[in-house]
């Protein structure tokens, strides 16, 4: 009973307060990531124990809830992780767009999952209590919005060492190869050219450059001196590698014929 107590206690006071006066073992950036944890933490100790204590040995058979609470479990461990390799890499400030997703993402499925428990516990009185003393002021994790879904998207296409870092432990294949290799191969490319890009934009918007025809745009441009036969070459590459990238099986009709049968 004492040890219910304290979990009803600290799980309430942890809600109140979303997570701030939680005590975190490490500073600076992580901590806030921490303490949102350590609020979560408390609320599936709550909940978990509630389930037990009101549905005691029947609690095996009712898998649509042990379900839920390993899915809440399993979220927690997820975003734990994450935080433990951010602080392991050295919290790199590149990686912090891919932290602040994976933890706001794996919150809002833990709270998700913890109130699925709390709305389908047969005993209601005690779903009810627990709820208000779990999440006294209701649902308050949310899913990544799309502005950071944006600054992720942006990390991974513009900062290459970000991306090897987050990749580190994926084998990345030869780039002739078709698949992952190819695809950054030809992301390599697409950036060197999105630098060159805009120059031309600019040319078309003055005025000083017709942007029709396109296939000759920019043939035009290194005539008219706007880019040089170096960035040309790359905006081509570019332009080849993005087109053989997205190219899906081709067979004539007598081959195609021939599968089908």
């Amino acid at each position: 009973m004492g040890f219910a107590v304290r979990t009803a206690a600290r799980s309430l006071g942890l809600g109140l307060t979303h997570g701030r006066s939680a005590r975190s073992p490490v500073a600076g950036a992580l901590a806030p990531f921490v303490r949102r944890f350590t609020r979560m933490s408390a609320a599936f100790a709550l909940v978990s124990e509630t389930a037990i204590l009101t549905l005691g040995p029947a609690l095996k058979r009712r898998e649509k809830i042990t379900g839920r609470l390993a899915d809440a479990l399993a979220w927690m461990y997820l975003g734990s992780a994450a935080i433990k390799r951010f602080h392991d890499d050295g919290e790199p400030a590149g990686d912090l767009p891919f932290l602040q997703w994976a933890t706001t993402s794996a919150l809002a499925e833990a709270e998700r999952a913890l109130s699925g428990v709390l709305d389908n516990l047969p005993h209601r009185p005690a779903a009810w209590c627990v709820r208000r003393l779990a999440f006294p002021l209701g649902a308050r994790e949310r899913e990544p919005d799309d502005a950071l879904g944006a600054r992720v998207a942006h990390a991974l296409l513009d900062d290459p060492a970000a991306r090897r870092r987050l990749t580190r432990d994926v084998y990345l294949p030869a780039a002739d190869e078709p698949g992952l290799g190819r695809l950054d191969a030809t992301l390599a490319k697409v950036l060197a050219a999105a630098a060159v890009e805009p120059a031309i934009r600019e040319a078309v918007r003055a005025g000083r450059l017709a942007g029709e025809p396109g296939e000759t745009l920019v043939a035009r441009a290194v005539l008219a001196g706007i880019v040089g036969e170096a960035q040309r070459k790359a905006l081509e590459e570019a332009e080849v590698a993005r087109e053989n990238v997205i190219q899906v099986d081709a067979f004539d009709p007598a081959v195609y014929r021939r599968l089908r049968g």
